[in-house]
């Protein structure tokens, strides 16, 4: 009997030990982890990090060290209770999503990579990012379109102009974009950008060369800061009918927001609205 409840006892002793030590465990390792991130945080690579496309092993990729980019939110493994991250590298420059865009596959997120405290810090958001504030969602960064107006949704297959500036800080521009692309293309032209100056509702980015099919202006003969693009944003909307089907009626509107780009005549697509 004596024995018995001797038993019991340790039993109870060892289960209660090892709960604490898996405890501790866990904590231990979420220390280790980053285990919340607020909405639209940017983040930056502490070390190189080599991992896949998250669904084609075969898609190798590589992401410096020092590499700023936008995460999304965080997962968890129900197995280790591990945070992790993905990356979105069509938001990234192109030296980087290059080997994603010219793969056959049209995934263009990386696999889960450990979300570890060693390898990623975070960040705020980066000044070159605020030329295009996200009308309602409050993210930063995004496509400014050449020309007037949105053009009418049925036409969307239209190729345009546009440009932005990635989530590592390169300013490309396209020519020639298809609106309905599922990886961001090669650019036509692009630059690292040096520094950003915001004045009121203007932005001026600074590169140390031209990006070609911008109105860029030459300023300086040395130095990282030789050219200057000056974007300004405006309070003109414009709206773009888009007719039904049967172009009897109208479907909805498009609203866009006028910027100049140096000087030029540009815009963002705002919101579509329906009867």
């Amino acid at each position: 009997m004596i024995s018995t409840k001797m038993t019991k006892k340790f039993l109870i002793a060892a289960i209660a030990f090892l709960s604490l030590l898996s405890f501790a465990t866990r904590t231990n390792a979420s220390s280790q982890y980053l285990t919340k991130l607020a909405k639209n945080q940017y983040l930056e690579t502490k070390k190189t990090i080599h991992t896949t496309n998250s669904h084609y092993k075969n898609v190798k990729i590589t992401i410096p060290k020092g590499t700023v980019f936008k995460s999304g939110s965080l997962g968890k493994s129900a197995k280790s209770h591990k945070t992790y991250i993905t990356i979105n590298m069509n938001n990234l420059s192109w030296h980087l999503r290059k080997g994603i865009v010219q793969s056959k596959h049209n995934v263009t997120i990386t696999k889960a990579i450990w979300a570890k405290k060693s390898d990623f810090k975070k960040v705020h958001a980066p000044k070159y990012q605020s030329y295009f504030k996200q009308p309602y969602t409050g993210e930063l960064g995004g496509l400014v379109w050449k020309g007037n107006k949105s053009f009418p949704l049925r036409q969307q297959y239209k190729i345009e102009n546009c440009f932005r500036v990635t989530e590592d800080g390169y300013l490309e521009y396209f020519t020639g974009y298809n609106y309905w692309v599922t990886k961001m293309p090669r650019p036509h032209s692009s630059a690292k950008v040096q520094q950003t100056v915001k004045k009121g509702n203007s932005t001026y980015l600074y590169t140390k060369s031209k990006v070609s099919g911008l109105p860029m202006y030459h300023v300086h003969k040395k130095g990282n800061n030789r050219y200057r693009l000056k974007i300004r944003k405006t309070d003109q909307r414009m709206a773009t009918i888009n007719p039904d089907q049967n172009k009897k009626y109208d479907d909805s509107a498009t609203i866009s927001v006028r910027y100049y780009v140096g000087g030029k005549k540009f815009y963002v697509n705002s919101q579509t609205i329906y009867p």
